[in-house]
């Protein structure tokens, strides 16, 4: 099998392709790959536990804390006492957060454009829905979505 018929080996490429572009547009923000999902999902729904961000982003419970931490000691989070939950926190995002949670999510929309804008929206789509397959395959579970799919 030649390497580009080969799908992880092009998977490989485009995720390291997309991730170097990803990095790149961030550097500025002082934001990693992992943050940039922290912030975009608590500025959609504030007072998310650790563990619900790691289930949301499909990264582990100790690296959603990691980015957790990391964002609380820029200030961009405050962690609080779930009243419900005793040992539970509770992440929300600061005034500053917020002010960097927005442009960290309009430089990623536009990172997105750069790397799928070579895909009409038609293939994005089927992108989007292939990968799908695959990942609730591997995962056994389902893909969080904070939004209506983009063809409703």
């Amino acid at each position: 099998m030649e390497l580009t018929d080969n799908i992880l080996w092009l998977l490989k490429q485009a995720f390291y392709y997309s991730l170097t572009t990803v990095n790149d547009a961030m550097e500025p923000h002082g934001v990693s790959t992992a943050q940039i999902g922290v912030l975009r999902q608590l500025a959609n729904e504030s007072g998310l536990s650790g563990a619900e961000l790691a289930r949301r982003l499909t990264i582990t419970p100790q690296a959603a804390q990691m980015a957790l931490t990391s964002l609380e000691r820029r200030g961009l989070v405050v962690r609080k006492q779930d009243p419900h939950r005793g040992r539970v926190l509770q992440a929300y995002l600061t005034d500053t957060g917020r002010d960097v949670a927005a442009a960290v999510v309009e430089d990623a929309l536009l990172v997105h454009e750069r790397v799928f804008g070579v895909l009409d929206a038609e293939e994005q789509r089927t992108l989007r829905e292939l990968l799908g397959k695959v990942i609730e395959q591997g995962t056994g579970n389902k893909r969080f979505t904070d939004r209506p799919p983009l063809d409703s």
